[in-house]
């Protein structure tokens, strides 16, 4: 009977977990179809940032467009400031050459009331004509009637350099017909020089007149260059600032073109190896049972010897583990596929906690069980299949990174009007920055332990994807050679009724 029993496990074995073991080592095994890259991860974090890019596309704009604004204005500063400073210089060399015309029509007339025995200054008058003439032909400093001292630059061409050399020479000649007109005697010989004085003046004012013309002419010509250049140099930045703003707008638009290609192919990768992982896991599950239901006959046969029955106790807790394996990567597929919602119902805690423990009747065997509930907690609203496997992930966590033989303690109570569950056990610490990485999915922590402990990483993953299903939080905490993961659920009050008080669940358990 043995032998018959123990060829069929063989070829349940041969025919249906093998071929399908061989093809996970074909696609590079479990790891490598589910991937150890989240990738659903990543596909939610592509989503999120095209999301994000959608809602910069205004921003982005208006950025542009303040960048071109103040980029003008910069590139324009500059010329306008050259501008200004050249009309306010200008404007004083005309002003100046302008005050030229006053000043000769005041020498002339002190000239004549000099020539009637006045008292006028008609020398200073002179010296402060040729003492400007000079200032606006070679440059310099001089003063005016309302600012104490201007600073002129040199005649800016050679056509007003000679216009207004001209008028120099014609004011010294002015100045020697002047001294002759005074000294004169006769008033005949007076009367023809002052005809000639009058004559001399006039030259002098269309002299000073077309000077005046050409340095008025020179600014206009000059500012408008500088507001053409200006212009120039205003449209060279801003098409520079376009044609920058439009390559990076489009390397923007490409980059997003492309992260949406990347997110469409990693989510269909993602669909596939979500498929592919219920279809295997499902796959599994069939010849596992099978293997189960055929330990159970093997048990019952009353001729298997000692060797034999640690054999078929050996076989059962591999099977036993490939289950819960199995059942990890059901959850995670559901979990990603949105279908593992919680169906609430009430339950007793005590009863969740037996049903757990039964599960794990084989693998913590060994281990002494320190259980303690408070014995008013009241029923809760739970999904019992999900927060069963929960205390499950939990407490076979608990086993693999402790020590054999040490105890597990399970501890719930109620606290701020929430359930409150830990399951503490004693080993290796968790490093405090990998407190929060251990939830994520494939993530192991490195194991100071000769041998690896078996596993995928999926186990903490789903408990924190159940417990915040239903509204709670779970953690973890390690110091001293103690770790604890602790998770809260809230209460939901039953309808007309007060707390519930159970009794403690005292299950002990020895080596």
């Amino acid at each position: 009977m043995l032998a018959r029993v123990s060829m069929k496990v063989s070829k349940t074995l041969q025919r249906n977990v093998l071929p399908v073991v061989e093809g996970l080592s074909e696609a590079g095994g479990i790891c490598c179809i589910i991937g150890k890259m989240p990738y659903l991860e990543v596909a939610m974090d592509g989503a999120t940032a095209l999301r994000s890019s959608r809602n910069r596309n205004h921003s982005w704009s208006m950025t542009g467009i303040l960048g071109l604004l103040i980029i003008t204005a910069l590139a324009s500063i500059p010329l306008t400031l050259t501008v200004l400073h050249y009309r306010e210089s200008d404007a004083l060399a005309i002003d100046m050459a302008g005050r030229q015309r006053m000043l000769l029509e005041r020498y002339m007339k002190e000239l004549l009331l000099a020539a009637q025995g006045a008292a006028v200054h008609h020398q200073e008058t002179r010296a402060l004509l040729e003492q400007r003439l000079r200032v606006l032909i070679d440059g310099g400093s001089t003063s005016t009637q309302f600012v104490n001292t201007v600073s002129l630059p040199a005649a800016p061409t050679a056509e007003i350099r000679s216009k207004l050399l001209e008028q120099g020479r014609l004011l010294a000649e002015f100045a020697n017909l002047a001294e002759a007109f005074l000294a004169a005697r006769p008033i005949a010989t007076r009367e023809t020089i002052r005809k000639k004085l009058l004559e001399d003046n006039i030259a002098l004012l269309t002299t000073a007149n077309d000077a005046v013309t050409l340095l008025t002419q020179h600014s206009e010509a000059r500012i408008q260059q500088l507001i053409r250049w200006e212009v120039v140099v205003v449209f060279l930045v801003v098409t520079l600032a376009v044609l920058g703003t439009w390559r990076f707008l489009t390397a923007e638009q490409a980059l997003k073109v492309s992260q949406a290609k990347t997110l469409d192919a990693l989510r269909q990768s993602d669909a596939i190896k979500s498929s592919l992982l219920s279809s295997v896991s499902h796959e599994l599950r069939t010849p596992l049972t099978t293997i189960k239901s055929m330990l159970f006959s093997l048990r019952s046969d009353g001729e298997q010897s000692r060797v034999s029955a640690e054999v078929v106790t050996t076989i059962e807790e591999q099977v036993d583990y490939l289950n819960r394996l199995v059942g990890n990567l059901l959850d995670m597929s559901r979990l990603e596929a949105g279908t593992l919602q919680p169906h609430r119902e009430w339950n007793v805690l005590e009863d969740l906690v037996e049903g757990a423990i039964r599960r794990l009747d084989v693998f913590i065997k060994d281990r002494p069980l320190d259980i303690k509930l408070a014995p008013d907690l009241p029923p809760i609203s739970v999904d019992a299949v999900q927060i069963q496997q929960v205390l499950v992930n939990l407490l076979e966590n608990a086993v693999k990174f402790s020590s054999p033989g040490s105890p597990i303690r399970l501890a719930a109570s109620v606290r701020d009007r929430e359930l409150e569950m830990s399951v503490t056990n004693t080993g290796q610490d968790i490093p405090p920055d990998e407190t929060e990485k251990i939830f994520e999915r494939f993530y192991r922590l490195e194991s100071t332990q000769s041998s690896r402990p078996p596993g995928t990483g999926l186990g903490l993953a789903i408990c924190k994807s159940i417990i915040e299903a239903h509204g709670g939080q779970i953690s973890a905490r390690s110091m001293y050679g103690e770790t604890t993961f602790l998770f809260r659920l809230p209460f939901v009050n039953p309808m007309g009724e007060g707390p519930h008080s159970i009794s403690l669940l005292s299950v002990e358990r020895t080596s």
